[in-house]
């Protein structure tokens, strides 16, 4: 097995065995690429309880916002410092379709969902012209690759412009037009939902995604991504 980002030949490979029991999960990362990204530490610089946004306010500009619009916050999960690794990252696998790349953070992805309490797992929709320009689900094949279980249930109305290109301004003051079926309204009923996306930014997406999913009557939902 080699390592999706450099090529190089991992050590300590996964056995088909181990593989088939999904008990053993590894990152497809050798150790000198993968500490090229930053795990995200709130006990080693000041972040917003929130967010985990590195900010000299306990709560920062952007959960304040969020404050004022009656979305409920709650702390955020997120392994991974939005840093330039990460941008490239995200540009080879997201825009340039190497989908092979979800598999260098499988171990770290399903480690955090075994430590999470939750019914199910939801990832944050494409619209049907964004899938079908990216040819894949960038989010979806992240917990595919971590072997985690999740429903594609909530939808997206409408196709809006790409998030990375906007202003922090427009991000923040971007509608989205999320849905359920009514039969998957009542799937949600009272559940504990982990909601996931790829990069948490000014957290426009996911956290109009939670609102709609707390208005139709599910109990809690944690967000969650890969990078902050």
């Amino acid at each position: 097995m080699k390592c999706v980002l450099c090529h190089g030949v991992l050590k300590n490979q996964v056995t088909f065995r181990e593989l088939l029991l999904g008990s053993q999960i590894k990152n497809h990362c050798c150790d000198k690429c993968h500490s090229q990204f930053q795990p995200i530490n709130p006990l080693l610089e000041k972040r917003c309880i929130y967010c985990r946004k590195v900010s000299r306010e306990t709560v920062c500009e952007d959960c304040l916002y969020w404050e004022k619009n009656q979305i409920i916050l709650e702390p955020h999960h997120a392994l991974y410092e939005y840093n330039e690794s990460m941008s490239e990252f995200m540009t080879s696998y997201k825009f340039q379709g190497n989908r092979t790349l979800a598999k260098a953070f499988s171990s770290d992805i399903n480690q955090v969902f075994k430590q999470l309490t939750y019914d199910m797992v939801i990832p944050i929709p494409l619209s049907k012209k964004r899938l079908a320009d990216r040819g894949f689900h960038q989010v979806e094949t992240l917990l595919e690759d971590a072997y985690v279980d999740y429903e594609s249930i909530l939808k997206k109305r409408r196709h809006t412009r790409k998030q990375s290109g906007k202003t922090k301004e427009e991000r923040l003051k971007t509608i989205h037009p999320f849905y359920l079926n009514q039969s998957d309204q009542d799937i949600i009923y009272q559940k504990t939902i982990i909601l996931v996306d790829d990069v948490y930014t000014t957290g426009s997406t996911i956290l109009q995604a939670k609102r709609y999913l707390l208005s139709k009557h599910a109990k809690k939902v944690i967000t969650f991504s890969l990078a902050r």
